[in-house]
């Protein structure tokens, strides 16, 4: 799930062809049990239902094309709960060596990822990991976090004094994951894991027998809650406290006599207004003496150079004339000749940069309603759009062939900034709302309430830890609509569900 689409791909094959041909060598009494196991399974039946629904929902879509495409897509959906929640439940070293196969595969991932970050310059984080998306990873990490906090639960609660220092590597483990999702800038992945420890938090808070544990636990989580806050104001009112530049009086001309252009705009970066102070004829003059590249070039990664100087100049509190360009050392103008637009971007992973980006795109939305390539406003938008669609179609959805093409029709539609792309709609709720309408959307919710209910599976650590990254990647992404994204749904959700060996057993934040 971490390392190849072929892989996963020809796991669900492997899979399913090994479940064929034991049922078809086996006795009639296997053969019953599996048949019990499917009509007593109702997460089972869920995602049969939900494979059955792109079945139905072709009937009415005039993009046969697309529609087969996604269902072929989707076949593990249907294949992996199969395959494991009608087979018979494995032993508890087996049980655990899978886990421990899936802990080691997004070890060895990561650490690929960190010799790339290393050995390849201006990587972007998009693709430190290089063979599935950098957020269906964070995906992983988060659950990776929760099993190697299970474990080390159960190492302190198990094993002797004067072994109980193993539980160490389990922190250390769980501390490089939490800068691994900082490295990888993925905010999706940061929000899923602070909103599972309030969920685990909540769910197991009367089964800690262990008051101070409890009460420790619950400073801990409110720590981290107002340092979110604390952290987050500083980093706001830093970057719109107006600087000397932009708090006194406008001049006209430069030092030289040439007039300045000031849009008056209001577009803040870095506590000062990118578009004020700008003389076109003196950073054309300047600029050539510094570099060879073209101030109206555009770099590999289709960043623009004349912009990113302004935006650079701006961020140094400088004008953006001959003079301030005079204050560009050789390595800013290397990395503005890069398109990169602002000297707080050069830094490795920082807090500073995460807020600088987001507060900038919202900046560029608020005044100029910028979308394109920006992460979470490219989001508002789509969810908006998808809103409008769904608006038209709102029983029976448009089908599974044509709601890609009834989203990128209402995009052109609207006259949206992103129109033309082929972005998806970035939730997965609204998705479904979209393909099924709200009679399928509401089938699908009924049918999987009642499998998670199904023996409170709910409460088992495990499947409530993937329950609820899945749930919470929803609202942000269209998970369901990769291979990776599937195959972390459909195994980990069969695997979790299916019985756990010896399961008095097993870790317990409750005995801890």
């Amino acid at each position: 799930m971490t390392t190849s689409v072929f892989l996963m791909n020809l796991g669900w094959v492997f899979l399913l062809v090994n479940w064929t041909a034991e049922w078809i060598g086996t006795g009639k009494d296997f053969r019953r049990e599996r048949l019990a196991n499917l009509r007593n399974n109702r997460l089972l039946q869920a995602f049969l239902l939900l494979m059955a629904l792109h079945l139905v929902a072709m009937l009415w879509s005039a993009n046969w094309l697309y529609g087969l495409d996604d269902i072929r897509k989707k076949l593990p959906l249907l294949a992996v709960p199969l395959v494991i929640l009608t087979s018979r439940p494995l032993q508890r070293r087996a049980w655990g060596n899978v886990l421990g196969c899936y802990v080691a595969a997004v070890v060895v991932v990561s650490v690929v990822g960190l010799v790339r970050y290393f050995t390849m310059a201006d990587l972007p984080y998009r693709e430190i990991i290089p063979f599935i998306s950098h957020i269906r990873f964070s995906l992983n990490i988060c659950l990776v976090v929760a099993l190697l906090l299970w474990q080390g639960v159960h190492v302190v609660r198990d094993l002797p004094p004067e072994r109980r220092w193993y539980a160490l590597l389990y922190l250390v483990g769980i501390a490089y994951f939490l800068f691994y999702l900082f490295l990888l800038q993925s905010y999706t992945g940061m929000a899923v894991l602070f909103v599972l420890a309030a969920v685990l938090l909540v769910a197991y808070w009367k089964r800690m027998g262990n008051r101070p544990l409890r009460n420790t636990l619950f400073v801990v989580w409110l720590v981290m809650l107002l340092a979110v806050v604390g952290v987050s104001v500083y980093y706001v009112n830093d970057y719109y406290r107006l600087r000397p530049l932009s708090s006194q009086p406008l001049q006209s001309c430069t030092a030289n006599g040439n007039p300045y252009r000031h849009e008056c705009d209001g577009f803040v970066e870095c506590g000062n207004y990118v578009n004020n102070y700008v003389c076109e004829k003196e950073l054309q003059e300047q600029w050539t003496l510094v570099s060879d590249v073209s101030l109206d070039s555009i770099t590999a990664l289709g960043y623009a150079v004349r912009p990113a100087l302004v935006r650079y100049l701006n961020a140094m509190g400088c004008t953006k004339d001959s003079a301030g360009v005079a204050c560009l050392t050789p390595e800013d103008v290397s990395a503005i000749e890069k398109g990169i637009a602002n000297p707080v971007y050069l830094k490795h992973p920082s807090l500073r940069k995460m807020y600088d980006i987001m507060l900038f795109e919202y900046e560029s939305y608020r005044c100029y309603h910028s979308v394109r390539d920006f992460t979470m406003l490219q989001r508002f938008e789509l969810w908006r759009n998808g809103w409008e669609v769904f608006g038209h179609h709102i029983l029976l959805g448009t089908g599974t062939g044509d709601v890609v093409d009834e989203c990128h029709t209402q995009l052109q539609a609207s006259d949206s900034p992103l129109a033309g792309t082929t972005k998806h709609v970035h939730n997965q709720y609204l998705t479904f709302l979209i393909t099924f309408g709200s009679v399928g959307f509401l089938l699908i919710v009924f049918a999987f309430v009642r499998g998670v209910r199904q023996d409170k599976r709910w409460s088992r650590f495990p499947f409530l830890v993937v329950l609820t990254v899945s749930l919470i990647s929803f609202f942000t992404e269209d998970t369901l609509e990769t291979l990776a994204g599937c195959m972390f749904v459909a195994f980990f959700w069969s695997y979790f569900a299916s019985p756990m060996p010896s399961e008095e057993e097993s870790p317990s934040l409750k005995e801890s």
